[in-house]
């Protein structure tokens, strides 16, 4: 099996469970609701204390405004070092899944959780901070491990980030505005649509440099 095949099984994988999960949300589970609520229920009483404006901040780390400014910033030192495949492949992944995760925002509208602390006014079940912060994460763990050898500074880095998408999940839960099924399906669809990117650059850039 290929990198782009794997790649691309892996993306139907998540899709295929991203839209197991919008489909339960859209015609109201009963039981994904109930799941939802213990799962706020236990993160809130795990949270009791701790400052707000900690939470807030973090959240904010995770804008789409910040976000799609680092990409950029990535798109442009792969491009100043001849990685013109890899950056352009970066920038597509990033436009076309902002777009996407618009979309899909007004097609599934669910109303946020009844006690938002900041009463932050949303549509759609999906996090747009979480699903920046996991696609940049996945954007530049990829290159990490294809760049550089995969030593401890590399897992390192790699641990890092992970630790930072999981500080931006539990901030946009802690401050309910989000249920663990808007969270979850934000990871899901990060990781489809990465896997996708990484599987049509790996089948249109590699081919076209083997020719």
């Amino acid at each position: 099996m290929t990198e782009a095949q794997a790649n691309q099984e892996l993306a139907v994988g998540f899709g295929g469970l991203f839209g197991i999960l919008a489909i339960l949300i859209k015609f109201g589970s009963a039981r994904l609701a109930e799941v939802d609520r213990l799962g706020l229920s236990i993160l809130n009483s795990g949270l009791l204390g701790q400052p707000v404006r900690w939470w807030s901040w973090l959240t904010a780390t995770g804008s789409p405004l910040i976000m799609g400014g680092i990409t950029v910033g990535l798109g442009l030192s792969l491009w100043y070092r001849r990685q013109v495949a890899w950056a352009a492949t970066i920038i597509i992944a990033w436009v076309s899944g902002d777009v996407l995760i618009m979309m899909l925002k007004h097609l599934v509208v669910r109303l946020p959780s009844a006690q938002s602390t900041m009463g932050v006014e949303r549509i759609g079940f999906l996090s747009s901070r979480v699903f920046s912060t996991t696609l940049l994460t996945l954007m530049v763990g990829t290159l990490l491990f294809k760049m550089l050898n995969q030593s401890w500074l590399v897992w390192l880095l790699v641990g890092l980030l992970g630790l930072w998408v999981t500080g931006v999940m539990r901030a946009s839960m802690g401050l309910n505005n989000y249920f663990p099924s808007d969270v979850l399906g934000s990871l899901l669809l990060a990781g489809g649509w990465w896997c996708q990117c990484v599987s049509l650059h790996e089948r249109f850039w590699v081919k076209r440099s083997m020719v």
